[in-house]
């Protein structure tokens, strides 16, 4: 009976803490999507990002929308291209799984690419405002990294950004990502080192990547910097890496 007790106990503390993990992260985003208004009307400069002028704009029904879109071209696909140290023809031709895309199909930048955008909030983004429904060359998935809804050999590449350390639990995601990835198939991942948070959970280092990601052939660490595309971390015991096997 106390081992029932312990397991129930168990499995409720851990609904509780994904549950104020995921309020968190809709929070982060309710307050985004405020602040791109702001941005796309010329109030602030946003991560660095100027506001944008008449003809950059992106027309859409909605501020909100409009906003959105025209942040989403202007600033995330330009950060992937960044932040990832990628051309935009890198996966031409190939179908590309972005674990943990958010509200944004930023991997469009990578022209050519069947493009699937894989995020378990994908249904509460649309409720706080998120234009998902826009976005015609992407293929939006809600689901786990833990049990990504795909079959064997599914992928040809797979990237994540700035995502993996937000993930439920990262064993079973890496076992995922090599499951649904060909044999030969690329993968390129922006990383954060940093201490434990409500949102992002894990805490990495490169002994703890290189564990993980034993299994794919050629897996290395390109490049690590404490800025990223519009931010520099302030604290000196985080930094920013990117690993890949091309």
């Amino acid at each position: 009976m106390q081992q029932l007790f312990e397991k129930i106990k168990n499995k409720f503390n851990k609904t509780s803490v994904l549950a104020e993990k995921y309020a968190g992260e809709i929070n982060f985003w309710t307050i985004t999507i405020k602040e791109y208004v702001k941005w796309f009307n010329g109030e602030i400069e946003l991560y660095k990002e100027p506001s944008p002028k008449k003809s950059q704009k992106i027309k859409a029904y909605l501020v909100g929308d409009s906003a959105v879109l025209t942040w989403g071209k202007l600033h995330q696909e330009k950060k992937y291209l960044q932040d990832l140290q990628l051309k935009q023809d890198a996966f031409k031709g190939k179908k590309l799984l972005d674990i943990g895309s958010g509200p944004h199909p930023s991997a469009l930048c990578f022209k050519g690419a069947q493009l699937y955008c894989l995020d378990p909030l994908l249904p509460q983004y649309l409720e706080i405002g998120f234009p998902i429904h826009y976005y015609e060359k992407a293929k939006f998935v809600c689901g786990k990294s833990e049990s990504i809804p795909f079959p064997d050999n599914f992928f040809d590449a797979i990237i994540s950004v700035n995502a993996i350390d937000h993930v439920d639990d990262i064993k079973k995601t890496a076992m995922e990502i090599q499951r649904v990835l060909k044999k030969n198939g690329k993968i390129r991942m922006h990383i954060h080192y940093h201490k434990r948070t409500q949102a992002e959970p894990i805490e990495l280092n490169d002994k703890k990547i290189v564990k993980l990601f034993g299994w794919c052939k050629g897996f290395h660490k390109v490049d690590e910097s404490t800025s990223k595309r519009g931010f520099d971390l302030s604290d000196k015991s985080e930094k920013y890496t990117l690993w890949s096997n091309f």
